[in-house]
């Protein structure tokens, strides 16, 4: 799936624009339950939007998403996260 939400119980649903080209700021904080939005590169190349501030908020550990960020093993994934393509987001 190339663009979807990855949930922290490890549930994954697809997850369309609403133009279906690019992805608005409010579509990706709908994605991830709101907050400042961080986006990082996955090892596949996509993009992942995840909540900047999700550790300080406590957040769980996305154990998917954590193995898919490129730096995972030193740095975990925490909340649900928004995977994308690139040209998904401007």
């Amino acid at each position: 799936m190339a663009n979807e939400i990855i949930r922290v119980d490890g549930t994954r649903e697809e997850y369309l624009s609403a133009d279906g080209k690019h992805y608005t700021l409010e579509e990706m904080k709908k994605a991830i339950g709101g907050g400042y939005i961080q986006i990082v590169q996955t090892k596949d190349r996509r993009l992942m939007v995840l909540d900047e501030e999700g550790k300080l908020k406590g957040l769980p550990v996305n154990p998917v998403a954590t193995g898919l960020y490129v730096y995972g093993a030193q740095d975990p994934i925490v909340g649900d996260v928004l995977v994308c393509d690139e040209g998904m987001i401007d």
